[in-house]
């Protein structure tokens, strides 16, 4: 099976929370896919804690891993795998036995799952109400908006946290636009559950239209709790029903090098500052550059900031992107040069060889949804492969731009903080072992030397720096 790639995992319902089965999502967790899809077949009716207990278990395997991950329940998509394509479609049902790891007891005389603490049921309310920041979405949203969807038969309104609430946030700079929390959240949830009607609220107070709509049930985290009783007593002042409440856990921060704690946006967001090494203020200017060639917002904050964040990266992160942006001086078409700075690394695991294809092809979905043309912007990315134009046929303006662009990603190794790089790149190729690393290191940095570094820039700091690592590998073997 090839590495980065789409993955629909077919899993029994009732097969979830035996041992072996677990193994196995975590075996493809820990392959470097792009996304997994788990697909529970054979969904009853049942208790919502039955299905907020299955979330959380599969959940929480997950987040420690970079692979998108998702859980659908087939009797609430049915159409799911023929409107998604997926690269390779897995039965993971052939027998399962073994240990439950989760206290959900099944009758498989009637394939009937038994629950302790009964509560509501799936459908049981026609029109239900959620409400939330939903930035940077993560599995805690995907629990929340997942269990809302089921409890409702009809309709389900989704209130979104406006900018006017948010001004006390931590790492306020980092937060999503409203625009693109609201596309997040409207993509999964058609996603999970298409037939359920939804409207999204702009949340400029705590209430929203929940305070006199016509509604059942509002679904909750415990740290939103509160706002339950907060909306309850304004609707009594106006006459109308009481909500009932259905109140989910908090997920843990299961990550092992830090302390355990709540999942949150703010942990995320704090997350992608680290990662990036990008003050407010310089992820702002970034952010401001993008909109200088895109009115997409949503494919900056959600898409390139998701992947340039991912766990495996330590040099190929925004902070590469910023410090690129700084050295494109002198280009013709600033727009193609920026687009393809933006995209020439959005795909980055070091242990497969087509991560250039595979952004280039990223590009090509932006390119078709912003109706732009994508034909020398994909040439661009695809060159950071090689670096070389020899025999390369474009028009004038073109290739002094490109020259100007692949300079740029290479200008690390002109600067003062090429130890730093180093020590980066060291980090993304941690899989191999040290002689190993630094067999192949020294042999790809000789090749530098032996070739044209630069097309437009002077070499002589790029080859210092080069050969002083050069001697540090050798000196440690």
């Amino acid at each position: 099976m090839k590495q980065y790639s789409k993955l629909l995992l077919l899993c029994p319902f009732n097969s979830i929370g035996i041992q072996i089965l677990d193994q196995k999502i975590e075996e493809y967790l820990k392959t470097n896919q792009e996304e997994i899809v788990i697909y529970l077949v054979g969904t009853p009716i049942t208790y919502l804690k039955v299905y907020e207990r299955i979330l959380f278990h599969l959940y929480e395997k997950a987040q420690q891993y970079p692979t998108k991950f998702n859980v659908i329940f087939d009797l609430f998509n049915m159409d799911f795998r023929n409107k998604y394509q997926f690269d390779y479609v897995i039965n993971l049902s052939t027998d399962i036995q073994g240990d439950i790891n989760i206290q959900l007891q099944f009758n498989h005389q009637n394939q009937q799952i038994q629950f302790s603490q009964e509560g509501y049921k799936a459908n049981q309310f026609k029109r239900g109400a959620n409400g939330g920041t939903f930035d940077h979405l993560h599995i805690g949203h995907k629990i929340l908006l997942s269990l809302s969807l089921l409890a409702v038969s009809q309709h389900l309104t989704i209130g979104i946290t406006g900018e006017i609430l948010l001004q006390k946030k931590k790492l306020i700079g980092f937060l999503q636009s409203y625009n693109t929390r609201v596309r997040c959240v409207k993509e999964f949830c058609s996603m999970f559950r298409p037939d359920i009607e939804l409207y999204v609220s702009e949340l400029i107070e705590p209430a929203g239209p929940t305070k006199n709509g016509q509604y059942e049930i509002l679904i909750a985290t415990q740290e939103t709790e509160k706002s339950l009783v907060y909306i309850n007593n304004l609707r009594k002042e106006g006459g109308l029903n009481e909500l009932e409440g259905y109140i989910i856990g908090m997920i843990e921060n299961q990550n092992i090098q830090e302390e355990v704690d709540k999942l949150s946006s703010s942990y995320f967001r704090e997350q992608i500052q680290k990662k990036n090494r990008l003050t407010e203020q310089e992820y702002l200017e970034l952010k401001n550059e993008w909109l200088s060639v895109s009115d997409n917002l949503y494919w900056f904050e959600s898409i390139l900031v998701d992947y340039y964040s991912q766990p495996q990266r330590h040099y190929h992160t925004l902070r590469h992107i910023y410090d690129m942006l700084q050295q494109l001086k002198g280009a013709k078409n600033i727009k193609n040069v920026k687009l393809a700075t933006f995209f020439h690394d959005v795909i980055y695991y070091p242990k497969i060889n087509d991560n250039e294809e595979k952004s280039s092809l990223l590009f090509q979905q932006y390119a078709q949804e912003c109706n732009i043309d994508s034909q020398i912007i994909s040439t661009f990315i695809l060159k950071t492969k090689s670096h070389q134009i020899d025999g390369l046929l474009l028009p004038e303006d073109d290739l002094q731009d490109l020259m100007i662009f692949l300079d740029a990603d290479m200008s690390i190794l002109e600067s003062d903080a090429y130890h730093i790089y180093a020590k980066d790149i060291r980090q993304e190729y941690s899989h191999f072992p040290d002689q190993d690393y630094k067999t192949v290191r020294i042999a790809v940095l000789q090749k530098f030397l032996q070739s044209k570094i630069f097309n437009l820039r002077n070499e002589e700091k790029a080859r210092k720096n080069i050969k002083e690592e050069i001697e540090i590998l050798q000196v440690q073997q």
